[in-house]
């Protein structure tokens, strides 16, 4: 009687034992906490709004004069004229100017102290989407810039909390967090 012994290249038989034990060691060896470890919660908290006020200190020359938070959604720019006019972008109007902000940052990021420039360096041009740090130039006083610093983290770990993966570690590289043996 002749024994049929397999060979180490039977590819098919080799790739159907890996893939096996594959399936097998990564459901056997997760627990319940260990795939808890790494998730964020459901729910995100939205980043308080806030209020930035411009005056104007020449023709189309502005400066930051104060920056306080708000309510979620509260928003606004409050503009001082030199003839001593008070103005406020808010609602609707305001979304648009941050849309044009959004929209041409490069044209805001070269400089000038014009309305949209000195808008683009402060709070509201951060909630619309610029990834640097206020520039002090644009600012009254030093102070004015610092007070909103923790503001500004709460926006940047919303940012990484809204496009991080909801549900942590999953699928094939989930691993163990105990490392080896563990």
């Amino acid at each position: 009687m002749k024994k049929r012994y397999l060979t180490i290249g039977d590819f098919k038989r080799n790739a159907f034992i890996v893939a096996a034990a594959t399936c097998m060691g990564l459901t056997s060896c997760s627990s319940n906490n260990q795939q808890d470890e790494w998730k964020t919660g459901d729910e995100v908290a939205v980043p308080d709004g806030i209020i930035t006020e411009l005056t104007e200190e020449g023709p189309d020359q502005w400066k930051i004069t104060d920056e306080r938070t708000t309510n979620p959604g509260g928003s606004m720019a409050i503009l001082k004229y030199n003839d001593g006019r008070i103005d406020t972008l808010q609602g609707l109007a305001l979304e648009n100017q941050i849309k044009d902000l959004a929209a041409n940052e490069q044209q805001y990021r070269q400089g000038g102290f014009g309305l949209g420039s000195v808008l683009w360096w402060s709070g509201m041009g951060y909630m619309a989407g610029r990834m640097m740090s206020p520039n002090p130039a644009y600012y009254a006083n030093p102070g004015v810039m610092n007070k909103t610093a923790a503001w500004r983290q709460n926006v940047q770990t919303y940012r990484q909390q809204t496009t991080a993966p909801r549900s942590g570690r999953s699928g094939y590289f989930r691993g163990r967090s105990g490392g080896a043996g563990a």
